[in-house]
């Protein structure tokens, strides 16, 4: 892993924690019945774990290999 993939899997995992809280009292919110306060929490949420989804694919994704630098072989 680079050091910008670590720095961008512990940046989700610190955002997982508004993010989850966030959407856990607005969907409560919403099942109560309280729906301005469970929405204005969604709205929230939701963009905060889009956040926390690109930095987890950033932090884990493989890159493909370089092709052979001047002097290696192809095959």
């Amino acid at each position: 892993m680079t050091g910008g993939q670590v720095l961008a899997l512990l940046c989700a995992i610190v955002l997982l924690v508004p993010g989850g809280c966030f959407l856990i009292v607005g969907i409560a919110s919403l099942a109560e019945g309280s729906s301005g306060a469970g929405v204005a929490a969604l709205q929230i949420a939701v963009p905060i774990v889009a956040v926390v989804v690109l930095l987890f694919w950033v932090a884990l994704r493989r890159r493909p290999p370089s092709p052979p630098g001047p002097g290696g072989s192809s095959s």
